[in-house]
């Protein structure tokens, strides 16, 4: 029964959509750019923490979550909420390349992450990303001159050499 199962799924594995984990990776770095609790030490580490996400959404909260949907604001929806929490602070606690610190981030990261990944999933078609790309890159090196050509960029030089 399960290598039956395996040979139906093994076909979906490799014709995969790696753009959409590029872009459930982007939500994690958007995220963390929100959140100064969440660092985000490499590319890996952000793919790697999506990556155990799934995994972990997809075996755990189907039956939890999914049959059990609460239909308002109640004890229930707030337990969810908080087991979602923990499960996010316990696999960042767990993975290599991605640190937190509070509770208070690992509650509010799976609720930001999620809407990140929302308009990114329906938004992603209409966004020029070439554009989008030449525009981060030419902020970036105006922010790189900019610091190198400031006050700032001198004392950092002379701390650096001294």
């Amino acid at each position: 029964m399960e290598t039956a199962l395996l040979l139906k799924t093994l076909p979906k594995l490799f014709s995969m959509d790696f753009g959409y984990w590029g872009l459930q990776t982007l939500a994690m770095l958007l995220t963390a750019f929100i959140l100064p609790n969440l660092k985000i030490k490499s590319m890996t580490g952000a793919l790697t923490t999506v990556v155990a996400l799934a995994f972990v959404n997809s075996k755990l909260w189907d039956a939890a979550l999914f049959l059990h949907l609460p239909d308002s604001f109640s004890y229930h929806a707030i337990l969810l909420l908080l087991a979602n929490g923990a499960i996010f602070y316990i696999l960042v606690k767990i993975l290599p390349g991605i640190e937190i610190s509070g509770f208070r981030a690992a509650f509010l990261a799976p609720l930001i992450f999620t809407g990140w990944s929302l308009l990114i999933d329906k938004y992603h078609d209409q966004i020029d990303w070439p554009a989008v790309w030449e525009y981060t890159s030419n902020l970036f090196s105006h922010l790189k001159q900019f610091f190198m050509e400031s006050e700032l960029g001198d004392k950092i030089g002379k701390t650096k050499v001294e």
